[in-house]
């Protein structure tokens, strides 16, 4: 199992962080690789894993207070209240976070009755970078390493969290159980959870 810490900016901690980022990108490449075939949501003995050692409780707030986008602005929590909200997790070294820029894309489109937000340890310039080259029309809240690896030990990209309006977990998952056999989530697969998620908040 891979922890990763937030560091101190120096050349030195910035190094170390570079690497622990690459490690727990690798980690997380590999896990698709063996990724067990999935029971589609809505079957008998459907269900989804919990992210592993999430440091966040369903139904407590999550952190949405200092973010930055990737121009150094400060993204106001109250833009991100009001619907339901679903984040991405990841970074510029993880490929499959790379592959699934068009299947956020599409849910972005066909979900308007949600907010969206990736949030990355990427520093501003780099995340910049990433929408530029990769074409992410999701709002970007970078340089969030402190937040990621110490407040919420996410411990391998990609992954999501499901907020409700008020800015309160309902749920959190690996972004290998959102897909098919080879472990990438598709449009179908985040859509299929986000619906099962939701589904008691709709009640």
């Amino acid at each position: 199992r891979v922890r990763v810490v937030g560091v101190d900016r120096d050349p030195v901690a910035g190094a170390v962080m570079h690497m622990k980022t690459l490690l727990i990108s690798l980690v997380a490449g590999m896990s698709m690789l063996g990724a067990p075939s999935l029971t589609l949501a809505g079957e008998p003995g459907a269900a989804y894993r919990a992210l592993p050692n999430f440091e966040l409780a369903v139904g407590e707030a999550f952190p949405l207070d200092g973010l930055l986008d990737a121009n150094g602005r400060a993204i106001a929590r109250e833009r991100l209240l009001g619907k339901p909200v679903l984040i991405n997790f990841y970074t510029r070294h993880c490929a499959p976070c790379i592959k699934e820029v068009p299947k956020l894309n599409e849910v972005m489109k066909r979900r308007g009755e949600l907010k969206v937000l990736a949030i990355t340890p990427d520093p501003a310039a780099e995340a910049a970078k990433y929408v530029k080259r990769h074409g992410l029309k999701w709002p970007v809240a970078a340089d969030a390493e402190v937040l990621l690896f110490n407040r919420l030990n996410v411990q391998a990209f990609p992954a999501f969290a499901l907020l409700d309006d008020k800015g309160r977990l309902i749920a959190a998952v690996q972004a290998n159980q959102l897909g098919g056999e080879d472990g990438h989530a598709t449009v179908a697969g985040i859509e299929r959870w986000l619906d099962v998620q939701l589904a008691p908040v709709r009640k």
